[in-house]
């Protein structure tokens, strides 16, 4: 008798992820987990694979998708049940938090549009934005001194 298992999540996105496209990876798995949601494939109540298990599976980096893990939940469309996982789960999306993600989204191609023009690599402004971390790091209060 052959074997009936369906395919697991990463099995199903793999298809149709492309690392060449303009659309960033971890957009791509929260559109396909969206529809997979939308259609059924996905139920509610649903365990998602871990971070780590789906980006080994689709042979991401780890931030891809917990980007888009973030992103889903955002949406409404994942929970996450501390000590037992992420679960799919359709509740009201939290505009705010959307609204001000968009903005971060736009200040970031903003300022790599703005860098690309002076002659800096991504790189570079990450470079950049780790050295103001540490330095702001430096700057704040320590130990309730101001």
């Amino acid at each position: 008798m052959p074997d009936q298992r369906r395919p697991g999540l990463a099995e199903r996105l793999l298809p149709f992820l492309d690392v060449g496209d303009a659309e960033p990876l971890h957009r791509q798995i929260v559109d396909r987990v969206w529809l997979e949601v939308v259609t059924g494939t996905l139920e509610t109540g649903e365990r998602l694979p871990t971070v780590r298990q789906l980006a080994v599976d689709l042979n991401v980096h780890p931030n891809t998708v917990q980007h888009a893990y973030e992103e889903l939940e955002l949406l409404g469309v994942v929970v996450t049940r501390p000590g037992e996982g992420k679960f799919v789960a359709l509740s009201s999306p939290d505009r705010p938090a959307l609204e001000r993600r968009a903005q971060l989204e736009r200040l970031c191609r903003d300022v790599l549009t703005q860098g690309r023009a002076l002659g800096f690599t991504v790189d570079d402004l990450i470079d950049m934005l780790v050295e103001q971390r540490a330095d702001a790091r430096d700057a704040s209060p320590k130990d309730g001194i101001p």
